[in-house]
Protein backbone atom coordinates (compact mmCIF):
# COMPACT_ATOMS: atom_id res chain seq x y z
CA UNK A 1 0.00 0.00 0.00
CA UNK A 2 2.77 2.15 0.58
CA UNK A 3 3.55 3.10 -3.24
CA UNK A 4 0.18 5.24 -3.37
CA UNK A 5 0.36 8.62 -1.93
CA UNK A 6 -2.77 8.95 1.00
CA UNK A 7 -4.99 11.78 0.71
CA UNK A 8 -6.82 13.75 3.14
CA UNK A 9 -10.90 13.37 3.91
CA UNK A 10 -11.21 16.73 2.40
CA UNK A 11 -9.75 15.54 -0.89
CA UNK A 12 -12.17 13.13 -1.49
CA UNK A 13 -14.75 13.27 -4.74
CA UNK A 14 -17.29 11.54 -5.75
CA UNK A 15 -17.59 8.63 -8.35
CA UNK A 16 -14.09 9.85 -9.84
CA UNK A 17 -12.02 6.97 -9.13
CA UNK A 18 -11.25 3.95 -6.37
CA UNK A 19 -7.97 4.54 -6.19
CA UNK A 20 -8.00 6.08 -2.74
CA UNK A 21 -6.00 5.65 0.57
CA UNK A 22 -6.63 7.29 3.53
CA UNK A 23 -5.00 6.98 7.09
CA UNK A 24 -7.90 7.24 9.00
CA UNK A 25 -8.50 6.22 13.23
CA UNK A 26 -12.49 4.58 13.33
CA UNK A 27 -14.25 6.60 15.88
CA UNK A 28 -17.36 5.26 15.79
CA UNK A 29 -19.20 1.71 14.79
CA UNK A 30 -22.82 0.96 14.81
CA UNK A 31 -25.18 -1.60 12.64
CA UNK A 32 -27.81 -0.46 10.56
CA UNK A 33 -31.40 -2.18 10.97
CA UNK A 34 -34.24 -2.40 8.28
CA UNK A 35 -37.43 -2.17 9.18
CA UNK A 36 -37.59 -6.10 10.09
CA UNK A 37 -34.81 -5.61 12.36
CA UNK A 38 -32.27 -7.13 10.10
CA UNK A 39 -28.91 -6.33 9.79
CA UNK A 40 -28.50 -4.20 6.51
CA UNK A 41 -24.91 -2.66 6.54
CA UNK A 42 -22.18 -1.69 9.29
CA UNK A 43 -21.75 2.42 9.58
CA UNK A 44 -18.19 3.99 11.12
CA UNK A 45 -17.03 7.14 11.35
CA UNK A 46 -13.19 7.90 10.09
CA UNK A 47 -10.97 11.09 11.24
CA UNK A 48 -8.11 11.70 9.70
CA UNK A 49 -4.80 13.79 10.78
CA UNK A 50 -6.21 17.05 9.73
CA UNK A 51 -9.56 16.58 12.02
CA UNK A 52 -11.73 15.83 8.99
CA UNK A 53 -14.38 13.32 9.56
CA UNK A 54 -16.32 11.29 6.72
CA UNK A 55 -19.60 8.31 7.27
CA UNK A 56 -18.45 5.56 5.88
CA UNK A 57 -20.50 2.22 4.87
CA UNK A 58 -20.64 -0.95 4.05
CA UNK A 59 -23.30 -3.29 2.79
CA UNK A 60 -24.61 -6.46 4.74
CA UNK A 61 -23.05 -8.52 1.97
CA UNK A 62 -19.86 -7.73 2.18
CA UNK A 63 -20.09 -6.74 6.12
CA UNK A 64 -18.13 -10.27 7.44
CA UNK A 65 -14.96 -9.56 5.97
CA UNK A 66 -14.75 -5.80 7.24
CA UNK A 67 -16.61 -6.48 10.73
CA UNK A 68 -13.69 -8.74 12.46
CA UNK A 69 -10.92 -6.83 11.17
CA UNK A 70 -11.90 -3.21 12.52
CA UNK A 71 -11.96 -1.97 16.24
CA UNK A 72 -13.74 0.92 17.27
CA UNK A 73 -11.29 3.39 18.22
CA UNK A 74 -8.07 1.87 15.99
CA UNK A 75 -6.51 3.43 13.07
CA UNK A 76 -5.82 1.79 9.44
CA UNK A 77 -4.97 1.85 5.86
CA UNK A 78 -7.92 1.98 3.36
CA UNK A 79 -7.56 1.49 0.12
CA UNK A 80 -10.06 1.09 -2.67
CA UNK A 81 -13.56 2.06 -1.73
CA UNK A 82 -16.22 4.35 -3.73
CA UNK A 83 -16.94 8.13 -2.85
CA UNK A 84 -20.75 8.52 -3.24
CA UNK A 85 -22.99 11.52 -3.20
CA UNK A 86 -25.70 11.41 -0.96
CA UNK A 87 -29.36 11.31 -3.05
CA UNK A 88 -31.91 13.61 -1.25
CA UNK A 89 -34.24 10.75 0.21
CA UNK A 90 -30.49 9.98 2.85
CA UNK A 91 -31.66 12.00 5.78
CA UNK A 92 -30.43 12.20 8.84
CA UNK A 93 -27.05 12.51 7.82
CA UNK A 94 -24.17 12.32 10.91
CA UNK A 95 -23.19 15.70 10.29
CA UNK A 96 -22.94 18.34 7.74
CA UNK A 97 -21.18 16.19 4.62
CA UNK A 98 -22.46 15.60 0.99
CA UNK A 99 -20.81 12.77 0.32
CA UNK A 100 -19.67 9.36 2.28
CA UNK A 101 -17.15 6.35 1.48
CA UNK A 102 -19.08 2.39 0.48
CA UNK A 103 -16.23 -0.27 1.39
CA UNK A 104 -16.86 -3.49 -0.79
CA UNK A 105 -15.29 -6.78 -1.72
CA UNK A 106 -12.02 -5.14 -2.96
CA UNK A 107 -11.47 -3.03 0.10
CA UNK A 108 -8.10 -3.39 1.99
CA UNK A 109 -7.34 -2.72 5.79
CA UNK A 110 -4.29 -2.89 6.78
CA UNK A 111 -4.11 -2.13 11.43
CA UNK A 112 -1.65 1.35 11.48
CA UNK A 113 1.19 1.82 13.97
CA UNK A 114 0.33 4.11 16.72
CA UNK A 115 -0.69 7.36 15.50
CA UNK A 116 -1.64 9.63 18.32
CA UNK A 117 -2.22 12.40 15.61
CA UNK A 118 -5.22 11.60 14.52
CA UNK A 119 -8.20 12.53 17.23
CA UNK A 120 -10.37 10.35 18.90
CA UNK A 121 -13.30 11.81 18.06
CA UNK A 122 -14.29 15.34 16.24
CA UNK A 123 -17.26 17.72 17.04
CA UNK A 124 -18.94 20.45 14.98
CA UNK A 125 -21.02 22.38 17.48
CA UNK A 126 -24.63 23.52 17.33
CA UNK A 127 -25.69 26.02 19.95
CA UNK A 128 -28.75 25.68 21.51
CA UNK A 129 -29.97 28.68 20.78
CA UNK A 130 -29.87 27.29 17.12
CA UNK A 131 -31.39 24.02 17.40
CA UNK A 132 -34.79 25.23 15.90
CA UNK A 133 -33.08 25.84 12.32
CA UNK A 134 -31.65 22.52 13.06
CA UNK A 135 -35.38 21.28 13.61
CA UNK A 136 -36.52 22.98 10.38
CA UNK A 137 -33.41 21.17 8.26
CA UNK A 138 -33.92 17.53 8.01
CA UNK A 139 -30.42 16.62 6.59
CA UNK A 140 -28.23 16.33 9.27
CA UNK A 141 -28.44 15.42 12.78
CA UNK A 142 -26.23 17.87 14.74
CA UNK A 143 -23.41 17.95 17.73
CA UNK A 144 -24.04 19.57 20.70
CA UNK A 145 -22.38 20.47 24.16
CA UNK A 146 -24.22 21.67 27.55
CA UNK A 147 -24.46 21.31 31.13
CA UNK A 148 -26.80 19.20 32.40
CA UNK A 149 -29.18 21.02 34.41
CA UNK A 150 -32.06 18.70 35.39
CA UNK A 151 -33.00 14.68 35.12
CA UNK A 152 -36.02 12.95 35.51
CA UNK A 153 -35.76 9.23 36.29
CA UNK A 154 -35.82 6.58 33.45
CA UNK A 155 -39.34 5.57 32.62
CA UNK A 156 -40.19 2.06 31.35
CA UNK A 157 -43.14 1.80 29.09
CA UNK A 158 -44.61 -0.49 26.81
CA UNK A 159 -45.00 0.60 22.75
CA UNK A 160 -47.91 0.27 20.51
CA UNK A 161 -45.85 -2.88 19.48
CA UNK A 162 -46.04 -4.64 23.06
CA UNK A 163 -42.56 -3.86 23.41
CA UNK A 164 -40.84 -3.41 26.55
CA UNK A 165 -39.18 0.20 25.81
CA UNK A 166 -37.26 2.86 28.27
CA UNK A 167 -36.35 6.16 28.26
CA UNK A 168 -34.74 8.97 30.50
CA UNK A 169 -35.13 13.57 29.48
CA UNK A 170 -32.67 15.95 30.74
CA UNK A 171 -32.02 19.28 30.24
CA UNK A 172 -28.79 20.83 29.07
CA UNK A 173 -27.75 24.27 28.90
CA UNK A 174 -24.38 26.14 27.14
CA UNK A 175 -25.34 29.50 27.92
CA UNK A 176 -27.09 30.26 24.92
CA UNK A 177 -29.76 28.31 26.08
CA UNK A 178 -32.19 25.55 27.28
CA UNK A 179 -32.38 22.31 25.21
CA UNK A 180 -34.40 19.07 26.47
CA UNK A 181 -32.91 16.23 25.77
CA UNK A 182 -34.33 12.39 25.64
CA UNK A 183 -32.52 9.53 25.04
CA UNK A 184 -33.77 5.80 24.60
CA UNK A 185 -33.61 2.36 25.66
CA UNK A 186 -30.10 1.39 26.12
CA UNK A 187 -28.50 4.68 25.43
CA UNK A 188 -30.45 6.19 28.40
CA UNK A 189 -29.63 3.29 30.53
CA UNK A 190 -26.24 4.01 30.00
CA UNK A 191 -26.61 8.12 30.57
CA UNK A 192 -28.32 7.40 33.79
CA UNK A 193 -25.05 5.18 34.66
CA UNK A 194 -22.26 7.73 33.41
CA UNK A 195 -24.57 10.70 35.78
CA UNK A 196 -23.84 7.92 38.23
CA UNK A 197 -20.18 7.23 37.81
CA UNK A 198 -19.62 11.40 37.23
CA UNK A 199 -16.70 12.82 39.67
CA UNK A 200 -16.95 16.28 38.54
CA UNK A 201 -19.89 18.58 38.44
CA UNK A 202 -21.00 20.62 37.32
CA UNK A 203 -21.78 17.91 34.83
CA UNK A 204 -20.97 18.67 31.11
CA UNK A 205 -22.08 16.60 28.00
CA UNK A 206 -21.37 16.29 24.67
CA UNK A 207 -24.01 14.60 22.44
CA UNK A 208 -22.53 14.27 19.08
CA UNK A 209 -25.15 12.71 15.62
CA UNK A 210 -28.33 14.16 17.74
CA UNK A 211 -31.60 14.98 16.36
CA UNK A 212 -33.36 17.98 16.77
CA UNK A 213 -37.33 17.43 16.44
CA UNK A 214 -40.01 19.96 17.06
CA UNK A 215 -42.16 18.31 20.11
CA UNK A 216 -45.90 19.76 21.16
CA UNK A 217 -44.03 22.96 18.96
CA UNK A 218 -40.56 22.99 20.22
CA UNK A 219 -37.78 22.27 19.16
CA UNK A 220 -36.05 19.45 21.10
CA UNK A 221 -33.55 16.33 21.06
CA UNK A 222 -33.27 13.01 20.57
CA UNK A 223 -30.67 10.25 19.66
CA UNK A 224 -30.36 8.32 17.01
CA UNK A 225 -28.41 5.21 15.88
CA UNK A 226 -25.27 7.22 15.22
CA UNK A 227 -25.55 9.49 18.24
CA UNK A 228 -23.13 9.04 21.21
CA UNK A 229 -22.71 11.01 24.16
CA UNK A 230 -19.32 11.90 26.16
CA UNK A 231 -19.67 13.03 29.86
CA UNK A 232 -17.11 15.17 31.10
CA UNK A 233 -14.87 14.88 28.08
CA UNK A 234 -11.63 16.44 27.59
CA UNK A 235 -11.91 18.15 25.20
CA UNK A 236 -11.67 22.25 24.69
CA UNK A 237 -15.27 22.72 24.27
CA UNK A 238 -16.05 21.40 27.76
CA UNK A 239 -13.50 23.09 29.29
CA UNK A 240 -14.69 26.76 27.77
CA UNK A 241 -18.35 26.02 28.89
CA UNK A 242 -17.32 24.91 31.88
CA UNK A 243 -14.95 28.24 32.20
CA UNK A 244 -17.58 30.26 30.83
CA UNK A 245 -20.25 28.65 33.92
CA UNK A 246 -17.82 29.90 36.38
CA UNK A 247 -17.69 33.09 35.08
CA UNK A 248 -21.44 33.84 34.63
CA UNK A 249 -21.75 32.73 38.19
CA UNK A 250 -18.78 34.64 39.77
CA UNK A 251 -21.06 37.87 38.14
CA UNK A 252 -24.18 37.43 39.71
CA UNK A 253 -22.55 36.75 42.98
Amino acid sequence: MENFPYQMISNLRPQTTIQWKLKVRVTRMWRRMDRYGQTSGLNMIFVDELGGRIHAWIPAQNMNMVENMITEGQSYHIRNFVVRQYVPMQTERCFRNDIYIQLYNMTEIVVTGAVEFIPQHVFQFTALSEIINAALEDNYLIDVVGKVVQVHPIRNFTNKYNQQKSSITFTINDITGLAEVTFHDELAHSFQQGLNNANQHPIIVIISSCKSNFIEGEPKLTNRSATRFFINHDHEAVEDLRNAIRLANWHYQ
